[in-house]
């Protein structure tokens, strides 16, 4: 058996995307699906210390080596785990993300490092990106139940994440497609507004979005927005305020008091950004009541701001009962990025 070595999450090899917590170096937080690590490494072997924190259910980390992808399994542990990826690789080097694959069972994990081969060593991918893309999103933005392909335009089956890959959401597609960095603030049964959704305790996003992450079971820290800033902001958000309570954004009051804090975010990260960012207001293709759309619409035109646009999928609101699978976050990211690059043109 070839001896290994671990190298510590700190070495500059070392890519992250995502909003993460870097206040132990030598083991950062990931929070949000979709958040990752790459580097490239030389030998024949590859695993992962980390450390799960999972508040119910099981849950899947995701990794791609070499263009392969693979899912291993957590179940809360007290102290950092050793997980191997894949023994017997051809010498020569190779590429590897660990990523943050699921958001419906609310977990975190601490990246605590990568074992490789004792004489082998990471090396930094130095890719050069085209521009920052940052998602504040619900389930669909996550990727929760995509792999249920066979369920496409249908309800969801029976799951317990192990269909959910936060890879083949639109969100993380588009930025492929875009060669973009990522930020994806996602969070299965988030509403905008604090009171609905399906989220513990009822967190919106109108709080989560300022904040390191989204779990009332951590504690919840400021984000620091100058680490990040985008060229892009995409809102999909809207679906999940119908519950507890569908009619209410019937009624003109709630109406307003909805609106105005839609409003109010987008200003707010507006001037975090300097006014340079640009922000597509959008729903999904998932099913819903077209009174969200008509609400965004009113925000959009009483924003007045050039910076601000609209934009609705050909099939909006109206292709599938259950959450979308990979063919209809392809085709999501698809009309995405046609509106993004005829706006760049």
């Amino acid at each position: 058996m070839t001896n290994r070595k671990i190298v510590s999450p700190s070495d500059m090899a070392f890519s992250y995307m995502g909003r993460i917590d870097f206040s132990k170096p030598d083991s950062p937080l990931f929070i949000y699906a979709g958040s990752m690590v790459s580097t490239k490494f030389t030998g024949t072997s590859v695993g992962m210390m980390i450390f799960p924190h999972l508040i119910y259910k099981v849950t899947w980390i995701g990794v791609i080596v070499d263009g392969i992808q693979y899912k291993f399994e957590l179940n809360h542990s007290d102290t950092p785990v050793y997980i191997p990826i894949i023994d017997g690789l051809d010498e020569g080097e190779h590429t590897v993300i660990i990523y943050k694959r699921t958001a419906g069972s609310h977990h975190y994990f601490n990246f605590c490092g990568l074992m490789i081969d004792e004489n082998a060593e990471v090396r930094a991918e130095n890719h050069e990106y085209d521009m920052n893309i940052e998602v504040y999103g619900d389930s669909v933005s996550a990727g929760e139940v995509v792999e249920a392909v066979n369920y496409c335009e249908h309800t969801d089956p029976e799951h317990i994440n192990q269909f959910d890959n936060s890879w083949f959401a639109y969100s993380l597609q588009l930025a492929r497609k875009l060669n973009a960095r990522i930020n994806c603030n996602a969070q299965g049964g988030i509403s905008l507004i604090n009171g609905a959704g399906y989220f513990d305790n009822y967190i919106g996003m109108e709080t989560v979005y300022k904040q390191m992450g989204y779990e009332p079971h951590f504690e919840l820290t400021e984000w620091d927005f100058s680490r990040y800033t985008p060229d892009y902001v995409i809102i999909a958000l809207g679906q999940n305020d119908a519950n507890p309570d569908p009619k209410r954004i019937y009624e003109k009051e709630y109406r307003e008091k909805w609106k105005s804090v839609y409003k109010n975010m987008v200003l707010d990260l507006n001037e975090k950004y300097g006014g340079k960012a640009r922000f597509i207001v959008i729903t999904t293709v998932l099913m819903h009541e077209p009174t969200w759309d008509d609400a965004l619409d009113e925000i959009v035109n009483e924003l007045a701001m050039d910076n601000v646009k609209r934009f609705k999928f050909r099939r909006n609101g109206a292709a599938t009962p259950g959450h979308p699978r990979i063919p209809e976050q392809t085709e999501m990211a698809d009309e995405l990025y046609g509106f993004i690059t005829g706006w760049e043109s």
